[in-house]
């Protein structure tokens, strides 16, 4: 007979197909850590010297999931576009399989934040939060910081899986250009254009000061849509030029954590060069972590704990975004320690809400996946 930890072990047990990219999973998995490490140094008194560590042990995870994204996004892309005649039901197919991964669990997190919010009194309703549920709210504008407030890059996201491929529809269906010379021209043009904009605003506010950076450059549709592009433009030389691809994949892995230290250098020094923070920055990260990709992507599969442990971190990674810094920071271990660690002083409070932080957020993430992520995902098969 299993024991209570046996069965809430198999709850939580997550099958994978032994075909993934263990290279692609690891920097999918080291991406959501650094989402959460940066999360979870907060608890700490900031003039620590744990959270100072904990902080300047970071890289920027959220773009790291960009290039990802767009580097497998941009392959399905190529592929479909070269092996179909481009159609509107070839456009809905694509949108059907992605919607169907992405939709429902952002959905039920909205609608679930939606309802703690309105409890609580932080908002007022559906009215207040209605952009959201389309993406727009932090499209051109600042997200507001009142409602899932982490939301504002998978609205970037959405906003790829819906133009690019109609942009790559209007170059090969309307212009009759062939699919590799599409991709190339859609690419380098949604690049220019966000780099473009980020100069053009940050031309026109020369007394920006550091704080109003996220929510002005870095969390915005308009300004960040590159950086998916850099991963677009990986999959169309893995694609179309692949002895290059490979020939040059140690000299790039190395071009890749230079640029990638020169980021972490300025962050960490607390430099202020507007025009490389604002405009060049967001450019150099995602190239850094595009360079990575031809040498990791080398490691097929793995064995033992630590693959398997990688391999499942990087499939509920997806959850784990949706739900660690709304519903797990701020209203479940808001409600432990107003509740249950109450009477714990500030000191001891923070490790306890760290290890409780990262205990519910997997744990949850996990059951979400699989019980709920997973059966969606399925139905776009049907």
């Amino acid at each position: 007979m299993n024991n209570p930890l046996s069965k809430f072990k198999n709850i939580l047990t997550i099958d994978f197909d032994k075909n993934r990219n263990y290279g692609l999973d690891i920097l999918r998995a080291l991406a959501i850590f650094f989402v959460l490490n940066v999360h979870s140094a907060h608890f700490f008194n900031p003039n620590s010297m744990l959270s100072k560590v904990l902080l300047k042990l970071n890289l920027d995870g959220v773009t790291l999931f960009f290039v990802l994204s767009g580097f497998l996004i941009g392959g399905i892309l190529i592929r479909t576009f070269e092996k179909e005649k481009i159609s509107f039901k070839t456009l809905f197919n694509f949108w059907k399989r992605r919607w169907f991964r992405t939709l429902p669990n952002y959905l039920l997190i909205s609608f679930i934040l939606l309802l703690l919010g309105t409890h609580s009194k932080t908002i007022t309703g559906f009215e207040q939060v209605k952009s959201y549920f389309y993406f727009y709210a932090n499209f051109k504008e600042p997200l507001p910081d009142y409602f899932f407030p982490e939301s504002w890059s998978l609205s970037i996201e959405e906003w790829f899986y819906l133009l690019i491929p109609v942009f790559l529809f209007i170059m090969t269906a309307v212009y009759w250009f062939r699919p590799k010379a599409s991709i190339l021209l859609v690419v380098l043009g949604v690049i220019a254009f966000s780099t473009w904009f980020r100069y053009y605003r940050y031309s026109c506010w020369p007394d920006i000061v550091p704080e109003q950076i996220d929510a002005n450059f870095r969390k915005q549709v308009i300004t960040r849509l590159d950086s998916l592009m850099y991963g677009v433009l990986g999959a169309f030389c893995a694609a179309y030029y692949p002895e290059i691809w490979k020939r040059y994949k140690k000299t790039l892995f190395i071009t890749g954590i230079a640029l990638l230290y020169i980021g972490y250098l300025q962050y960490i020094t607390g430099q202020w060069v507007p025009i490389y923070r604002l405009v060049i920055y967001f450019s150099i990260q995602p190239i850094g972590f595009l360079c990575l990709i031809p040498l990791v992507t080398e490691l097929k599969t793995g064995e033992g704990f630590i693959y398997r442990v990688i391999t499942r971190f990087s499939i509920i990674s997806y959850a784990v975004y949706l739900i660690n810094y709304s519903l797990i920071k701020t209203y479940a271990i808001g409600f432990l320690d107003k509740w249950l660690f109450n009477n714990i002083s500030p000191e001891h409070l923070a490790p306890i809400n760290y290890f409780s932080f990262w205990f519910l957020t997997i744990v949850i993430a996990a059951l979400l996946y699989k019980y709920f992520e997973k059966p969606f995902t399925a139905l776009r098969d049907l």
